[in-house]
């Protein structure tokens, strides 16, 4: 007897276990267009508003219903009166858009430049109020 015996085609059928049918349950597609579409505007909302403007100018203005928020340098009005009508669910009057230059800074020795920044200035209809101050 051979230490190594080939298995004749009667042997491996017999060594296998039968496998039982299985009926194949298929599930409707989860995601829809409009569903995708939802989940891609709130990450674009997300990226699009960076954070609010935490300074004393910024708040004396939201007492007029105007809100500044740092935006993606990418951002335009369109993007970011998207991404604040998804996230504070309020349609704003206005938004203008501001570029802030990155100023030249010092290290020592070394030279260098701190990053550029874009800001939005957006207008709130009148009676609307946000809370943002709170977080900050």
């Amino acid at each position: 007897m051979p230490i190594l015996k080939k298995a004749t085609k009667k042997e491996a059928s017999a060594a296998k276990p039968a496998k039982a049918k299985v009926a194949k349950v298929v599930d409707a597609p989860v995601a829809t267009k409009t569903a995708r579409a939802a989940r891609s505007l709130s990450v674009l909302a997300s990226r699009t508003i960076v954070g609010p403007v935490a300074s004393e100018k910024s708040a004396g203005q939201a007492a007029k219903n105007v809100y500044a928020f740092y935006v993606a340098v990418d951002a335009n009005r369109i993007t970011v009166k998207q991404a604040i009508r998804e996230l504070y669910n309020i349609t704003p009057v206005r938004v203008n858009i501001m570029n802030i230059r990155g100023t030249a800074r010092r290290f020592g020795r070394f030279t260098g430049r701190t990053n550029n920044l874009k800001k939005a200035l957006v207008t709130l209809p009148l009676g609307s109020h946000l809370d943002i101050f709170e977080t900050v």
